[in-house]
């Protein structure tokens, strides 16, 4: 894939993004998350786009909640995506001073022993909580090193920013692209771990249930797992009530079938999550672009 050219526009959005990381070093850590929370909290709420977009897709989801239950729900979402952000394009310093992580669940055990006998893992996840938390809780208690493939950022300046604070959770780190195919698939063939967020609208994805209502979706994850003999995991980071750390919770793997059945039962994993966490989703983000013809 022919790499971003970077534009004018670009760099003036990141500059802004440049300058908070910048000042913000002055701060000790916990300060610096909990003045990025601030700042995106008010963006999201006061902010028309921001503040239209989540709400269109509370109303979808949520067609009970009042219209002042979801301008308060603006602004957690809006605290919780900056403390995640922030934490994670500061990686180097959230791996020396992030919260307790600790693990649990019913997939934990397979994943273990999935590794001990070399066999890969594909860990399939979302835009919820702190995920970055499951990669980090694994190589620091488990010593399993968890690869990561992510979608490039439009913004190239910004992407770099975010890979230097991704690659500090585990590596490799691994576009959505060709090359980035590549990499993830030389991973599993060692029988390695690889973490996918499978949460984003796909343009080529199979129409499956997400939150109850039709969304496309990749097949990638149960397509990989299924070609090279992979456990498929369902796996969270959830940021616990009193912001006093993280739960990484560890589901049961899925069953192989088909990719559609495996990755029916991932969407209905995600959106069991969502509903006991919802102000910890990414909402910002067009899940439902299109409508099923």
């Amino acid at each position: 894939m022919a790499a971003r050219r970077p534009r004018w526009i670009h760099f003036l959005g990141y500059l802004p993004i440049q300058g908070f990381l910048s000042l913000s070093r002055l701060l000790p850590f916990r300060r610096r998350i909990d003045l990025a929370a601030f700042l995106l909290g008010g963006v999201v709420r006061n902010a028309r786009a921001p503040r239209e977009r989540v709400v269109g897709n509370l109303e979808r989801v949520f067609p009970d909640m009042s219209a002042k239950e979801r301008l308060a729900f603006c602004r957690a979402n809006g605290r919780s995506m900056g403390r995640t952000i922030a934490e994670i394009l500061f990686g180097p310093d959230h791996q020396k001073h992030h919260l307790p992580i600790t693990a649990d669940g019913p997939g934990r055990e397979p994943l273990i022993a999935a590794q001990k006998a070399g066999r890969p893992v594909i860990l399939v996840s979302a835009h919820l909580g702190q995920w970055d938390a499951v990669r980090i809780c694994l190589r620091e208690d488990y010593q399993i090193e968890v690869g990561a493939l992510y979608r490039p950022n439009n913004n190239p300046y910004y992407e770099e920013l975010f890979k230097r604070g991704a690659q500090a959770s585990g590596g490799p780190l691994a576009p959505r692209s060709n090359e980035g195919f590549r990499t993830l698939v030389k991973h599993l063939r060692k029988g390695g771990v690889f973490a996918i967020l499978a949460d984003q609208h796909i343009y080529t994805g199979a129409w499956l249930p997400f939150l109850g209502h039709p969304a496309q979706t990749t097949l990638s994850p149960a397509e990989l797992a299924l070609k090279y003999d992979a456990l498929l995991i369902p796996a969270y980071g959830l940021r616990r009530a009193a912001e006093d750390g993280f739960d990484v919770v560890v589901e049961p793997p899925v069953p192989p079938s088909t990719p559609e059945e495996m990755m029916a039962q991932v969407n209905d994993s995600i959106s069991a999550m969502i509903q006991k966490h919802p102000e910890q989703w990414l909402w910002l983000h067009r899940r439902w672009k299109k409508t099923k013809p």
